[in-house]
């Protein structure tokens, strides 16, 4: 349901202040995880979920 009907209201742009970066790239990575738990077999190994999460695995 449409909170304005067509052509009613104008969308505004963004206001970059607001834009927190870092918020979004937590985000962006627990939505993978979430993702590949919901469609895998078994727990995710520590090794896949650092591919996820782009880790790199040498110490």
């Amino acid at each position: 349901m449409a909170l304005y009907p067509p052509g009613e209201r104008m969308s505004e742009p963004l206001d970059d202040r607001l834009r927190d970066d870092a918020a979004l790239a937590e985000i962006e990575l627990t939505s993978r995880l979430m993702i590949a738990a919901s469609g895998a077999a078994a727990p995710l190994s520590q090794a896949e979920i650092d591919v996820l999460l782009g880790v790199d695995p040498r110490p």
